[in-house]
């Protein structure tokens, strides 16, 4: 396994989504780290008492100065959200991409332009921090985790890690190296 620090820039790694928490952590406590939450999978609630749990009362300066959120509730919003971004080194992590894709008011082929739009603009949003997404594809979106998955590098992770109990249910401690 890869330790952060020394994945390279230019590259979407794509995580299971099971394992975003755990890089939320991860990255909050050492670097920071932009969210833009597609679907309803990632629990804030437990992030906080995660970090809280781990911190203490220093976790509210974390949640404010190291998590940066957004939520997209289109395929729109979130191809806007990440043309508008400006780059720098802090991570982003956009979870579960493939949910917004789901639009019956769009047709094939503008969902085709839009999931075309949208990968140009991970591209170059990772050219400058290290990137992360998670998907499910489910049907009718295959093609498109189908291209994901051939577009993006699966960041390997050690399974056989001890695990811990937390507020969120037992994760491997630590999933992800510190950077």
């Amino acid at each position: 396994m890869q330790p952060l620090a020394q994945l390279p820039l230019g590259t979407i790694y794509r995580i299971p989504p099971s394992f975003s928490f755990d890089l939320t952590i991860e990255l909050a406590l050492t670097t920071g780290v932009r969210l833009l939450v597609c679907g309803n999978r990632l629990p804030f609630y437990d992030l906080a008492y995660e970090l809280a749990r781990r911190v203490g009362q220093h976790y509210a300066w974390i949640l404010e100065e190291r998590i940066f959120f957004a939520r997209a509730e289109t395929v729109t919003q979130l191809l806007d959200f990440l043309s508008e971004l400006t780059p720098d080194a802090t991570p982003l992590l956009v979870s579960d991409l493939l949910a917004r894709f789901a639009d019956e008011t769009l047709r094939r082929r503008r969902v085709d332009e839009l999931f075309f739009q949208c990968q140009l603009e991970l591209q170059r949003l990772s050219q400058h921090a290290l990137l992360f997404i998670t998907f499910q594809a489910r049907p009718p979106l295959e093609r498109l985790g189908m291209a994901l998955a051939r577009n993006t590098r699966e960041l390997e992770y050690s399974s056989d890690l001890q695990h811990t109990g937390t507020t969120h249910g037992p994760h491997p401690a630590p999933l992800f190296p510190a950077i």
